[in-house]
């Protein structure tokens, strides 16, 4: 009876607390936010030969903490007299998003958020008309063949996600990118590497983005 006794003890005060943590914090619900960048149609009117979508998703599983995920694909057609380029590809990121603004109850879903990601980057890519001028020969006419192109890489943040209206968010984040990887010796370096930026080995690029969340 006596060992009843203490496990009965045992539950009540795992039970107490387990209430207690559950009314310490009113203003949580588990979400799941999507969205799309929408900087990518903006880059688009000045260098028309570049179109990048891409879209996103969060899931605040946990008070501050965010499983994030993103994904999109990138097509890049450049014409000019010397010479043409064709791109199309497609790219993903995963990572943990970590808030470190205080909630409060006027604006308990708005986040300032510190995010680390991974990711991974493919395109077909050719030219497949590349004139050389030389003065003494002649135009020279040439072309390089279709190949594959693989990056991977790591980039950290920072960002915010503001509610403007009900379940209705805009957001910016200003992202790092460091390339860890990549196909080694290409015939030839993209004009851009999809979901990280410039065929370089660092690249700092800023996103926004309209979001909906959907409480659970």
């Amino acid at each position: 009876m006596n060992i009843l006794k203490y496990i009965f003890l045992i539950l009540a005060l795992s039970a107490t607390k387990l209430l207690a943590a559950s009314q310490q914090d009113t203003l949580f619900t588990p979400s799941i936010r999507v969205g799309a960048d929408l900087s990518g149609f903006v880059r688009h009117i000045w260098e028309r030969e570049t179109l990048p979508l891409e879209f996103s998703t969060d899931f605040e599983w946990r008070k501050n903490y965010f499983i994030a995920a993103e994904a999109g694909l990138l097509n890049v057609q450049i014409e000019k007299e010397t010479h043409e380029y064709l791109a199309d590809g497609y790219f993903f990121r995963i990572g943990h998003d970590f808030n470190i603004l205080e909630r409060s109850p006027e604006h308990p879903n708005d986040v300032l958020l510190l995010s680390l990601r991974y990711g991974f980057g493919k395109l077909e890519h050719e030219a497949p008309n590349i004139i050389i001028t030389d003065p003494l020969w002649g135009d020279y006419q040439t072309a390089i063949d279709a190949e594959t192109y693989k990056a991977h890489w790591l980039e950290a943040g920072i960002g915010m996600k503001s509610e403007i209206f009900h379940n209705v968010f805009l957001g910016w984040s200003l992202r790092g990118r460091l390339r860890i990887s990549s196909t080694s010796d290409p015939e030839m370096e993209p004009y851009r590497i999809s979901g990280f930026g410039k065929s370089q080995n660092t690249t700092l690029t800023f996103h926004y983005s309209v979001l909906y969340r959907f409480p659970l």
